[in-house]
């Protein structure tokens, strides 16, 4: 009795240790996703090479190899090691997966005790006495009838609609994956766009216009964008395992230097108010100039085209990631005068968690340098934000 008990004491107290386990994020800080397995044990030893403690492990939805340099239940801390690893090394697309890697679970298996078999007594054997049944008219014999087995039925896993694509992103200069989006647009000038993600297998069901084409645009961090047009009939005659069409897609560097590309740094529209999905990637640059008290950098604003425009700017709010109409300076701004406010709200964020402000420039852009065409689906994303450092 008391190995039962001690037993399921143990599978309980387990299961608690498990499910807390579970419900804890994980964030790895991830330099590279490899189909082949190889890749992956070459780029984690090159890696390894160059001083870091690299892993890598399968992801088990998509079946990728991720190779990370840290992993953490601690936000702040992954997204402070992604931005100094894009500022000091050669990883400038290093990012946070959030999520969970790697095949397999502990089982806990509850041991039951195993039974002593019970010594069986010879049963005295007695005369069978046979009785002929007696039926009356208030009982009848019922006949009974086989149950007839139903067949298991098991169900169709049905596929989406249209046919299979698989766009895969490769850095130009060494071949290797690189994440992003995939904006699919019945023409250059459509108002409307699809947005799938790299490197996984995506349905697209037949185009509306009588070309039968689809306009593809990519979006990766750090990388220039490439439009181009997909035959939907022959979009390409390398096929993989499950049929989708592979389109290989070279992706160059948007630039080189000492820039920190920002991907998730945004403004809602028309000001120079953070949305509060920024503050992961400005903490993680916090943390940096805390780290390293030698770092000076100058913050460029930009913005999507060059006219002028009614908005909002921070004013007297200190409230960086919300917009607060009563502390708000609303008014008519050039582009100039709109990305040097952005740059100023970052500036003030970056002070008011304790950075020098003699340490931080900031520079408004205007709308002069665009990743994408003012006119265009992805023009939102010339609203941003470009960190440049001046000194280490």
């Amino acid at each position: 009795m008391r190995k039962i008990t001690f037993t399921l004491l143990f599978v309980v107290l387990m299961s608690s240790l498990g499910a807390q386990a579970q419900s804890q994020t994980n964030y790895y800080v991830t330099i590279g996703v490899f189909a082949k397995l190889d890749n992956a044990v070459r780029y984690t030893n090159k890696a390894n090479q160059n001083g870091f403690n690299a892993q890598y492990a399968i992801h088990p939805r998509q079946k990728w190899n991720y190779v990370y340099l840290l992993q953490t239940t601690d936000k702040r801390k992954a997204y402070a090691f992604v931005i100094r690893l894009r500022a000091d090394t050669e990883y400038k697309d290093a990012w946070v997966f959030t999520g969970t890697l790697g095949e397999g679970q502990a089982v806990v298996v509850e041991e039951k005790p195993v039974e002593k078999p019970v010594e069986e007594k010879p049963v005295e054997e007695k005369p069978l006495v046979v009785i002929d049944p007696v039926v009356t008219d208030s009982v009848k014999a019922v006949e009974e009838k086989p149950v007839e087995e139903k067949p298991i039925i098991t169900p169709e896993v049905k596929k989406p609609s249209g046919k299979p694509f698989l766009f895969k992103f490769e850095n130009r200069e060494n071949g290797e994956p690189v994440s992003g989006v995939i904006h699919v647009q019945e023409s250059a000038n459509a108002t409307r766009y699809q947005e799938f993600k790299a490197n996984e297998i995506v349905y697209l069901e037949a185009p509306k216009n009588a070309r039968g084409n689809y306009v593809i645009v990519t979006q990766a961090a750090g990388f220039q964008p490439q439009s181009f047009i997909v035959n939907y009939q022959e979009p390409s005659p390398e096929r993989g395992s499950e049929g989708e069409a592979i389109l290989p897609i070279e992706l160059s560097k948007a630039k080189r230097g000492d820039y920190v590309d920002f991907t998730n740094v945004r403004f809602f529209r028309n000001s120079a108010i953070l949305e509060p999905v920024s503050q992961n990637e400005l903490d993680g640059l916090v943390d940096l100039m805390n780290e390293s008290p030698g770092y000076k950098i100058r913050v460029h604003g930009h913005c999507n085209g060059t006219q002028d425009r009614e908005g909002s700017v921070l004013g007297t709010s200190t409230n960086y990631f919300a917009l607060d109409p009563s502390k708000n300076k609303i008014g008519r701004f050039s582009a100039k005068e709109l990305t040097t406010e952005r740059a100023a709200t970052v500036k003030a964020y970056l002070v008011s968690q304790g950075i020098s402000a003699s340490r931080i420039d900031v520079k408004g852009d205007g709308g002069k340098i665009p990743l994408y065409p003012s006119g265009g689906t992805l023009a939102q994303y010339n609203d941003r934000v470009e960190i440049e450092i001046t000194k280490r």
